[in-house]
Parts: C-alpha cells; sequence; structure tokens
C-alpha cells in the first residue's frame, strides 16, 4: 500500500509539472472581441519563370474591442501556397504597436493567407502576376465636379520596367486625406468600385462621385473639400500620384 501511495504522489508530481509546462507553452491570446487586420507589401505576388520573384511581408495587427492595438498577443499564420517564415503554427508575437510579421517566399499561384490569435481571425486573398510593375499612371489628374450628379471616371494605366503594359493586376483607388483636418464643408466622395484589375491595355477604370444628400446641403457656391483631400492608385508596391478633387459647385 505504501508503495502504491508513493507511485501515486510520483504520478501526482508529474501531473502538475506536465500541467505547469504546458502553461508556460500555451500562447499569449486577446480578449474574446479582439479583432485582426492584414496587410501585404507587395500587394501582388510578382513570378518570374514560374517562381516568386521576390519576398512578400504580410503583417497582421491586433486590436481589442475598441480598436486599441494590443502587444504581447501570440499570431499564428497559414498559407494555401509557398513558404512563411517563421514556418506556419509557430506563434510570432505582436510588437508595442500591436503587430506580428510573416515573410511568403516560393509562392506559384493566388494564395491565401490566414492569421489568427484566439478567436481573432482574418484571411488576405494575394493575387499572382507576372507584371514587374514599373509605373502607375492616372488620367486626369483633376476631377472637376461642376453638379452633385456627377460621377467621373478615373483610369490608372500600369506598365513593367520596360514600359508594356500590365495585364490583369489589380488596382487601388483609395481616397486620401489632405493636409488639414476634414471640416464641416468636406462633401463624402465615392470610389466605385474600389478595387479593379487591368484590360490589356493595362487600364483600370473607376467612377468617383459625390454623396448626393452632402453636396446638395454643403456645397454650392462653395468649396467642399477644404481640407484638399486627394485619390491615388495603388498596384503591388507601386502608387500614383494624386488626383485632386475640385468639388465647387455653382
Amino acid at each position: 500500500m505504501r508503495k502504491h501511495r508513493g507511485l501515486f504522489a510520483v504520478l501526482c508530481a508529474g501531473t502538475l509539472l506536465l500541467g505547469a509546462l504546458a502553461c508556460e507553452d500555451s500562447d499569449k491570446v486577446p480578449p474574446e472581441d479582439s479583432t485582426i487586420s492584414l496587410a501585404a507589401n507587395p500587394a501582388t505576388i510578382l513570378i518570374s519563370n514560374g517562381q516568386q520573384a521576390g519576398p512578400v511581408n504580410i503583417l497582421a495587427t491586433v486590436y481589442n474591442g475598441i480598436g486599441v492595438p494590443l502587444k504581447g498577443q501570440d499570431v499564428r499564420f497559414t498559407q494555401t501556397s509557398g513558404d512563411l517564415t517563421p514556418p506556419p503554427g509557430i506563434p510570432v508575437r505582436t510588437d508595442d504597436l500591436g503587430n506580428a510579421v510573416t515573410t511568403l517566399n516560393n509562392a506559384t499561384t493566388n494564395t491565401t493567407i490566414t492569421a489568427k490569435s484566439g478567436k481573432a481571425t482574418a484571411t488576405l486573398q494575394l493575387q499572382t502576376t507576372t507584371c514587374n510593375i514599373s509605373t502607375v499612371e492616372i488620367d486626369p489628374t483633376v476631377l472637376n465636379f461642376t453638379a452633385c450628379a456627377d460621377s467621373l471616371a478615373l483610369t490608372a494605366t500600369v506598365t513593367d520596367t520596360t514600359g508594356d503594359p500590365c495585364v490583369n493586376v489589380s488596382v487601388a483607388f483609395k481616397l486620401v486625406d489632405g493636409p488639414t483636418p476634414p471640416g464641416d464643408e468636406d462633401v463624402t466622395i465615392n470610389i466605385s468600385p474600389g478595387s479593379v484589375r487591368t484590360d490589356s491595355a493595362g487600364q483600370a477604370t473607376t467612377q468617383v462621385s459625390l454623396g448626393q444628400a452632402d453636396c446638395d446641403t454643403k456645397c454650392p457656391g462653395l468649396d467642399c473639400n477644404p481640407s484638399g483631400r486627394v485619390i491615388t492608385a495603388t498596384s503591388g508596391a507601386t502608387t500614383s500620384g494624386d488626383v485632386a478633387i475640385n468639388t465647387s459647385i455653382p
């Protein structure tokens, strides 16, 4: 009986030790209402001779329920093509800004990146291109709105290092705040669609319009874009110049 009691004590001690080690090895995860955002640089995977031409850095940012970045959280990444560094399954801890970074290499097809931290999860679709993007030019460089109902076309042209068009690459159109904070006279500016793939000429076109109710109230006889907001177009890691927005409605 004493022998059995001694064996039981050893087993209990071993169980406690294993439990402690398991606790030490467990992930540091955020509260249940936390979220993750994902971004990639460059945003498109360049394929050359059937292989990924350069690394893609994947940035995951973990936020609490009110949008504050959380440091010291473990994020686990997975991918559907290529290799990640650190490898999938190994947690990457967020820094003081709530950021965790992994690097994708050796992808040969479109890839889905997934990041998880506790119950928070996010996915990012990365497209491949065989075009080594050099420039993104945008036309026109000024959008002149003369009526609240105007819908103006905006076209980005993407070319490679030899000047040839980049076909079927994604272009993201984005409204960028100007040098001063938005004021009471700023009207809503809509860009639709926000992401467009280039055609055989390397061109992607979107439509820009004003918020009708906003415009009717704020714009007549006024400059209703006083903060100087502009539009840019980005493909891969390359961004166009600014497109000015003139919203003086007579």
